[in-house]
């Protein structure tokens, strides 16, 4: 109810946050009920996770992987993957056969992996590690700007506050706020590729402004749609500023080079881009993923997340 009330009233969040809490949440449930060992109930909340993924973006492959890629920013929880496959696919065909398949992205024209094609992929990749390590400290430093608040503000009066500064930004760039589906799809359909630059500048940052309020004074949603949105808006930039022509590749290959950077989940992002908009995708995509995720290090949006399971070992 929180996650619908914040995004049904212009919260800037994804739907793929709470479907992974209650995906996660009702196997934890389940192993709870069955006194399941410690080992299992981790397991199966990545399963949980991968369903709830799965059945959202109708893309059960990068549910799997998400499942595997998630709880580490170097590292894979390869344990997981048998049962995680089994969830993820039961929930596309169950969701599929609920809502339909069709996803979040209309299908652009193929991408051959040409030299052009793969220098744009390279430059993309480089962009989008300072833009998304920006996201992350920003997220960060909105978070701790709010805890030192609410030690002298009650959480009642920080959420007011956070709702007059979206309802601002929703005056002049009303794109920033919701779920921004439609203007991701406007982007791979290049609708967006007509604004100006400056238009299109202004998107960004307010996303990440907007982003950064919501999920810190008291909203709930995902990280992961922002993210693509932010990559989107980005490879739009860049094409626009270059001249280049394929607005709707760059665009797909920032989103997919942004989320890799600021979500610390490399295999998910090609396998989203290859099962939501195409395989001629996935030769580009590698590459400028590839690139902002290594280029950004160890940062990511999630503070739970480990860097491997060497480090998950000694925290035990």
């Amino acid at each position: 109810m929180a996650s619908a009330v914040t995004i049904g009233f212009g919260g800037s969040a994804g739907l793929e946050g709470p479907s992974l809490l209650l995906g996660g949440g009702i196997s934890l449930f389940i192993t709870r009920r069955l006194g399941l060992s410690r080992k299992d109930v981790k397991k199966l909340f990545l399963c949980g996770a991968a369903t709830g993924f799965s059945a959202i973006f109708r893309a059960p492959l990068t549910g799997i992987l998400l499942a595997l890629e998630i709880p580490y920013k170097r590292d894979i929880e390869v344990e997981v993957f048998v049962p995680a496959s089994i969830a993820s696919v039961t929930a596309y065909f169950v969701s599929a056969a609920t809502f339909g398949t069709e996803t979040i992205f209309p299908s652009p024209a193929p991408l051959s992996a040409c030299a052009p094609a793969l220098v744009h992929a390279v430059a993309l990749g480089v962009l989008a590690a300072p833009v998304a390590l920006a996201f992350v400290k920003a997220v960060d430093g909105v978070n701790a700007a709010v805890g030192r608040l609410a030690r002298r503000i009650p959480m009642s009066c920080i959420a007011v506050s956070g709702g007059l500064v979206l309802g601002a930004i929703g005056l002049f760039f009303p794109e920033v706020l919701g779920l921004g589906y439609d203007t991701i799809r406007e982007m791979t359909a290049t609708s967006l590729g007509e604004m100006s630059l400056t238009m299109l500048i202004a998107l960004l940052a307010f996303k990440i402004i907007a982003t950064s309020v919501t999920l810190n004074f008291g909203g709930s949603g995902g990280l992961f749609i922002p993210a693509l949105y932010v990559g989107g808006v980005l490879g739009l930039i860049y094409a626009q500023a270059l001249k280049v022509e394929l607005l709707t590749s760059c665009a797909v290959l920032a989103m997919a080079a942004v989320l890799a950077a600021a979500n610390k989940t490399l295999l998910t992002s090609i396998a989203l881009v290859a099962e939501t908009i195409g395989p001629s995708f996935i030769v580009p995509t590698v590459l400028s993923a590839a690139i902002g995720y290594f280029l950004t290090g160890g940062v990511s949006l999630y503070r739970s997340q480990l860097l491997s399971k060497d480090e998950s070992k000694a925290a035990s």
